[in-house]
C-alpha cells in the first residue's frame, strides 16, 4: 500500500506536512491534486518541489507554499507511456540546473531525458533507448545529478555501476564499479539507486540491494573540476549519517519494502538517510 504523497519534516516540529498529493488517493489526470507512485524529488533554489510521478509517466512541479491537495503543474511527460520525445516510460531520479532545465532518468527507455524550462517535449542526452552495457547505453537507470559544468553522473542501476557523461556526448565513462558485475565489495555496487555530492566533491551512492551508502573521493579535485574528476579512489561505507539545518523533504511509503526508494533534496549541509540521499548547497 503507497500513501501517494510527498510530506516534509521541519527541524525540531514533531509533525510533518504534505505538500504534494493526497494521503491514501492515487491519479494520473493532468494537473490535478494526486499524484502515483513517486520516486524522485528535487528542491531548487526557489524551494519548487519536483516529483517524479512514475506509474503516471510524468514529472510534476509543485510550488514552495503547496499543500495537500493543491494541484501541480505537468513539467515533463503527458501522462501516456511511451518513447516519444513527449513521453516518459516509469521516470525516476529528477535534477534541475540553475536554468530551470529539467534531467529525469527514463527508466524503461533507458535513457536521461533533458527538459528545457517550459518545453513540451524532450530531448535524450544519455542512452540510446536500447537495452546495453556499453558506455553508450543505459539499463534501467534510477539516479541523476549534473555538476556545473554540465556533466551528467548516472546511477546505471541494471548495469550495476555510475556513469559520467560529458555534454554533447554520445557515449560516457564510467567511474565507479566498471566491472558491471554486482557484489558486496567496496569497488562492487548492486543495482545504486541515487546519487548526491557534496560540497567536497565526494559522491554518495545509495547501493540499494547490499543495504548501504558508499562514498566515493575524487582523486582530481572537485566535482566542478571539469574532466580531471574522472578517477575514484577506494571507498567507505556509510550506514547513516544525519546533519539537519533546515527541513528535509522525503517521499512517505508504508511498507519496508519501499524504503530503498526514497529520495530528496534540499538545501545546506549534506543528508543521508537510510537509502535516500540528500543534498544541500
Amino acid at each position: 500500500m503507497f500513501n501517494y504523497r510527498v510530506v516534509k519534516l521541519f527541524k525540531n516540529k514533531t509533525n510533518p506536512i504534505t505538500i504534494a498529493g493526497i494521503k491514501g488517493v492515487s491519479g494520473n489526470t493532468l494537473n490535478t491534486s494526486t499524484i502515483g507512485q513517486s520516486y524522485g524529488l528535487f528542491v531548487d533554489s526557489n524551494e519548487n518541489l519536483f516529483v517524479s510521478d512514475s506509474n503516471n509517466n510524468r514529472v510534476v512541479r509543485y510550488p514552495s507554499n503547496s499543500s495537500s491537495g493543491m494541484p501541480g503543474l505537468v513539467v515533463a511527460g503527458n501522462g501516456t507511456e511511451g518513447s516519444s520525445a513527449s513521453q516518459l516510460s516509469g521516470p525516476y531520479g529528477v535534477y534541475v540546473n540553475a536554468a530551470g532545465t529539467l534531467y529525469v532518468a527514463d527508466f524503461s527507455n533507458h535513457r536521461i531525458q533533458r527538459w528545457n524550462k517550459g518545453a513540451s517535449y524532450g530531448v535524450t542526452v544519455a542512452g540510446t533507448g536500447v537495452i546495453g552495457n556499453s558506455l553508450s547505453q543505459l539499463l534501467y537507470p534510477m539516479g541523476i545529478v549534473v555538476d556545473s559544468n554540465e556533466y551528467m553522473y548516472i546511477a546505471d542501476t541494471g548495469n550495476n555501476r555510475i556513469l559520467r557523461w560529458p555534454p554533447n556526448s554520445t557515449s560516457g565513462e564510467c567511474i565507479v564499479a566498471c566491472t558491471g558485475l554486482s557484489g558486496t565489495a567496496l569497488d562492487k555496487l548492486t543495482m545504486p539507486f541515487a546519487l548526491a555530492f557534496d560540497s567536497y566533491g565526494s559522491l554518495f551512492v545509495s547501493d540499494q540491494i547490499n543495504s548501504r551508502v558508499q562514498k566515493f573521493q575524487i582523486l582530481d579535485g572537485f566535482i566542478t573540476a571539469g574532466p580531471t574528476s574522472t578517477t575514484m579512489s577506494t571507498s567507505t561505507t556509510t550506514t547513516m549519517t544525519m546533519t539537519i539545518t533546515t527541513a528535509t523533504t522525503t517521499t512517505d511509503r508504508t511498507t519496508s519494502s519501499e524504503a530503498s526508494s526514497k529520495t530528496s533534496r534540499t538545501r545546506s549541509t549534506a543528508v543521508l538517510i537510510l537509502h535516500s540521499l540528500t543534498i544541500k548547497t
